[in-house]
């Protein structure tokens, strides 16, 4: 079980640094910068964009949190980044050539309702294998230890989400391709934000004498999340006002600097985390409301 959760934390942080590469590594053959890292998907990162959202998705639906609420949050994560992967913005018109861009004529809706149908029956049926084994042990007396407050409130959101996905792509299908990837980005970066303030908040309760560097940790969990917080607030109004203001593509800005500082807080949480894997062992109590 520690191998396992040693390689999925790495594995993120891989995965991050590949996303980040293969942006970097397009720059060099184009002229400018794209205005978003959704851009890419037009350009020739088109493999590594689709690559490292589907993958990170399904790192962190099957990354078991420390509390309920983190468990929650890095779920809706997995299903935001999945979503984003299969139903891409349409092309931007201000698209920077470069020599290896997808063709214009290019049909990028055409594929997205079937993906998005395969992801909605490969969760549906994890859900219900999931759903069929916590029943079986219902039956045989495993009571599952209650969700507090804030677990509670959190699923609801995110039954809530899945719910709303889930009639506008059989209802409303049109408007599910306009802005399926738009809500599922938000909803990305929203989760990433919350979960580190979630990790900060649990590593509070941490006891000293199982955890020597718990308040290090405590300090460095606290400052990541303010710093994410800090550049979702800096950063994200310039671009909705100015998206090019002194040239630079504001939105691509926000969205590089959250991943990093997310890839930031699963480096420091592996080597946290290096010897055990999870928080369980080291709370002087329940996680409090979470």
């Amino acid at each position: 079980m520690l191998a396992i959760y040693r390689d999925l934390r790495v594995a993120m942080v891989v995965l991050m640094v590949m996303l980040a590469a293969g942006v970097i590594i397009e720059k060099i053959s184009a002229p400018c910068w794209q205005s978003a890292i959704s851009t890419y998907y037009y350009t020739s990162a088109h493999s590594i964009v689709i690559a490292a959202l589907l993958a990170l998705g399904t790192l962190f639906i099957i990354y078991r949190g420390s509390s309920d609420t983190e468990d929650v949050l890095l779920t809706l994560a997995g299903v935001s980044a999945l979503t984003a992967a299969m139903v891409p913005q349409d092309r931007p018109p201000d698209l920077c050539p470069g020599p290896a861009n997808l063709p214009p004529d290019y049909d990028v809706q055409a594929a997205a309702l079937p993906n998005v149908w395969a992801v909605a029956i490969a969760l549906g049926l994890g859900y219900a294998v999931i759903w069929s084994v916590m029943l079986v042990q219902w039956r045989s007396g495993h009571r599952p230890e209650p969700r507090r407050l804030a677990g509670i409130v959190s699923l609801c959101v995110f039954w809530l989400t899945m719910a709303v996905g889930l009639i506008a792509l059989l209802f409303f299908r049109d408007k599910f391709l306009k802005y399926a990837h738009g809500a599922a980005g938000v909803l990305l970066l929203a989760a990433f934000i919350a979960t580190t303030f979630c990790t900060a908040y649990v590593v509070g309760l941490e006891d000293p004498l199982k955890s020597p560097h718990q308040r290090v940790y405590k300090c460095i969990y606290w400052g990541i999340a303010w710093l994410m917080l800090a550049t979702l607030i800096a950063v994200v109004p310039v671009h909705l006002v100015h998206p090019r203001w002194l040239g630079v593509p504001w939105g691509l800005v926000a969205e590089v600097a959250l991943i990093l500082e997310f890839a930031a807080y699963w480096v420091v949480q592996t080597i946290d985390l290096w010897k055990t894997p999870d928080r369980s062992g080291r709370l002087k109590g329940p996680p409090g409301f979470l």
